[in-house]
């Protein structure tokens, strides 16, 4: 699992559940598997709660 820190900020505010804890994708929202996932690094939301998001590498590799 990669992990990256070249994106834009994520609007944490506009997540699913599945998009906080890294199951789906933060841009197209398509399911993700721990072998494909792109580590964003865990943060607080806007409630202070901390997610997991995580992203394609179709959609990782068009954020940069």
């Amino acid at each position: 699992m990669a992990q990256t820190t070249d994106r834009p900020p994520i609007k944490t505010d506009q997540l699913t559940d599945e998009q906080c804890r890294g199951a789906a994708c933060t841009d197209c929202g398509a399911p993700l598997s721990a072998r494909s996932a792109v580590e964003l690094g865990s943060r607080p939301d806007t409630d202070g709660v901390r997610i997991f998001p995580r992203a394609c590498p179709g959609c990782d590799a068009a954020a940069r």
